[in-house]
């Protein structure tokens, strides 16, 4: 055993410079200790150089400590940073694993001492074919890629948050029904003798319940446990870490329920909030001192998360001055939010994320980048927008459009439309009608065995997708979800319209349907390549994504109700429902605290675009009292009024309506029709004031 030193000298031995709060997390060594670190406090340095300090200054051996981490590459980062303080040598010594690593070594370990063969683990390709198989023999079509990863998502839930039979139902995935399919998973499991990568927690928590004598061999091997990232650590990972741990009682747990983001992945944040209730006579320990942000960043990221209830008491302290204010970038609706940002990525010469919620967020951003040639850096996008169910259906009927005789096409979507139609009449329609001939929705519309309703309705769409064939692609958009009778049917079954919104605005960009098409296709092949600029200062990504990482400068777009948040809970709202809230609150904190020296949130103008987030933020300010007008002095001028001119009859330009009339005014209130066919009501002093109102000369 290496002598014992005191804390001075380890500190001075291996030159660090900790702070008060990081020197108590450091020396708390033995017992249960929870130490709840915010955002930029250099938790995983108090981590490492704790790890050092039971090393070289307690004598603790190397083979009783055991470091649990998130990702594999966490613990690759971790073992790095140890290395760099206490050489490779010290660092090869010690065990850095994930807590699925720690199942599968329980679990050879069983193997080992039982003389038993656990089950072959399912490799990820392998469960992806086994969840597309499953798929199709109950629906009878391929899986989209997004239903496949849905359905591995929930699977992973189910499991990580230990639900029994009974709560299969509270789990749903859109255009499945989940319970039995999940059965069916397990079934198929057992028969081919594999375990996915979830199971091995399921079965290293069985194996440890029911051998005692093993627990106790590996209870006997480690007697200091370490794990960090606690927030981001499920139900049933938390289960295991407490029987491992529960001999020796030297727990010592690293995260901050404030930055806990990963409630798809069944996140279990509770397990820090009731830390104590868990481990009697635990210490609760703090890291609030955040070393990465200007001050303004800070005061405004900690007051936000404040009101969040399901926490532990603590504030985030600024440690650096006051840098420049958290800034609003206000922008009249999305469209507008990606042309800015386009234009200031051919700009951009500082490091700068732009954060989003969803990977979808920056489809229509990265199509215009792409288009225009500006280099972009861009972290794991997915492509499983071009392969939704929504995003398909539209393309069909995209492409219906232009071949109204394509019976395969039809029956894709023909009942997803409102109009009654029958599969019988469907089917004959398909079978009857030929490209020499009538459409397939003017054969319906003609066909007595259907009603008068029906063929009305299969007349009129016949009309519309005449009519959208010519249209600019977002308008065919628009007229297939709003006139055509596909919004009504997401709607009723509780799908997300999202999809549809941003394919409209991809369609923006595209002269008629048939290009858009052409351009999704480009686009998907853009997306998977993540990004044109390698050295690019601009970098895209999902606040997930951004987590553990800092930016100079940091941008968080689509903050609006519905997007971000997703949703707001009214006073009924189930606990469920506030759960949720809150982890969307969560997410906007960690996107807030990435920032280093500039944060900007883009706001929205435009009725229903507004955000619970930045109304926080940005508080509107009320209007000073207006003042009695000053008498002028004899012989003096009044300063021109800034709408004067802007009379009854006066021809005017709109930025984004084009040129109009002045109908009438009412106040500061102008109702004003454009030559485009559009009558608005606009104020008038805002439209000046913005600059987006000027008199035609």
């Amino acid at each position: 055993m290496e002598r014992s030193m005191e804390f001075a000298e380890f500190e001075r031995k291996y030159g660090l410079t900790l702070d008060s709060q990081q020197a108590a997390a450091v020396q708390a060594v033995e017992g249960p200790v929870l130490l709840l670190a915010v955002p930029g406090s250099g938790k995983t340095t108090v981590l490492v150089s704790r790890i050092g300090y039971m090393r070289f200054a307690r004598g603790i051996p190397a083979e009783k400590i055991l470091t649990m981490t998130y990702t594999v590459a966490a613990a690759g980062d971790m073992r790095r940073r140890f290395a760099a303080l206490f050489g490779a040598q010290a660092a090869e010594e010690l065990e850095f694993r994930t807590i699925n690593g720690v199942c599968s070594r329980i679990i050879r370990l069983y193997e080992r001492r039982l003389g038993r063969t656990a089950f072959r683990l399912l490799e990820t390709g392998e469960q992806v074919a086994l969840l597309g198989e499953l798929y199709r023999q109950r629906a009878g079509e391929f899986a989209p890629e997004g239903t496949v990863k849905a359905l591995g998502a929930a699977i992973t839930y189910v499991k990580n948050q230990m639900l029994g039979e009974e709560q299969l139902s509270e789990v749903s995935v859109e255009g499945v029904d989940f319970s039995p399919f999940y059965r069916a998973y397990c079934t198929a499991l057992r028969e081919r003798r594999c375990m996915d990568y979830d199971d091995q927690m399921v079965y290293a928590l069985e194996i440890l319940r029911r051998y005692p004598e093993l627990l106790r061999e590996i209870q006997k091997r480690y007697t200091y446990f370490c794990v960090d990232e606690a927030q981001d650590t499920s139900k049933i990972q938390h289960r295991i870490v407490h029987l491992l741990s529960s001999q020796s009682k030297n727990i010592f747990m690293v995260g901050d329920e404030d930055q806990s983001i990963y409630g798809f992945r069944a996140a279990f944040p509770q397990a820090l909030t009731g830390f104590d209730r868990l481990y009697p006579g635990a210490q609760i320990l703090y890291l609030e001192r955040n070393y990465r942000s200007n001050a303004r960043i800070v005061e405004a990221a900690d007051r936000f998360i404040q009101k969040n209830e399901n926490r532990k008491p603590k504030h985030m302290v600024p440690t650096r001055p006051a840098g420049e204010l958290v800034r609003e970038i206000q922008v009249y609706n999305r469209q507008k939010q990606y042309r800015y940002l386009e234009t200031l990525a051919r700009t951009c010469d500082q490091e700068t994320a732009v954060l989003y919620r969803d990977n979808d967020s920056a489809l229509p951003l990265i199509d215009l980048l792409d288009r225009s040639g500006t280099p972009y850096r861009c972290r794991q996008v997915e492509g499983s927008f071009f392969t939704n169910r929504v995003v398909r259906d539209i393309c069909d009927m995209l492409r219906f459009a232009d071949d109204p005789w394509d019976g395969a096409l039809f029956l894709n979507f023909y009942y997803k439309l409102g109009a009654g139609i029958s599969r019988l009449a469907a089917q004959e329609a398909v079978q009857q009608c030929s490209r020499e001939g009538e459409t397939i929705l003017g054969y319906i519309a003609g066909l007595e065995s259907v009603s008068a309703w029906t063929r009305r309705q299969c007349k009129a769409l016949g009309t519309h997708f005449e009519n959208l064939r010519g249209e600019r692609a977002d308008k065919a958009v628009y007229r297939i979800v709003h006139f055509m009778g596909y919004g009504a049917y997401l709607e009723e079954r509780g799908m997300d319209t999202g999809k549809a919104e941003l394919l409209e605005a991809l369609g923006e960009q595209a002269a008629d349907p048939r290009a858009l098409l052409a351009r999704l296709v480009e686009l998907e092949a853009v997306v998977r390549a993540g990004g044109s600029g390698e050295d690019s200062p601009l970098i895209l990504s999902t606040i997930h994504s951004s987590k553990g990482l800092e930016y100079e400068r940091v941008i968080l777009m689509d903050v609006a109700d519905g997007i971000f948040p997703k949703a707001l809970p009214d006073k009924s709202a189930s606990q469920e429902e506030k759960d949720a809230y809150e982890e969307e609150r969560r997410l906007f904190y960690v996107g807030m605290t990435r920032a280093r020296e500039s944060l900007a949130v883009i706001t929205f103008r435009k009725d229903g675009l507004r955000s619970a987030f930045s109304r926080e933020l940005f508080p509107e300010k009320k209007p000073p009292a207006a003042k009695p007008a000053a008498i002028p002095a004899a012989g003096s001028r009044r300063a021109a009024q800034p709408d004067q001119g802007y009379v009854d009859g006066a021809r005017v330009r709109h930025r984004q309506f084009g040129p109009g009339t002045i109908l009438g005014r009412t106040g500061d209130i102008a109702a004003i029709s454009f030559d485009s066919g559009t009558c608005k009501r606009l104020s008038m002093s805002t439209a000046l004031r913005m600059g987006q109102l000027t008199k035609e000369v």
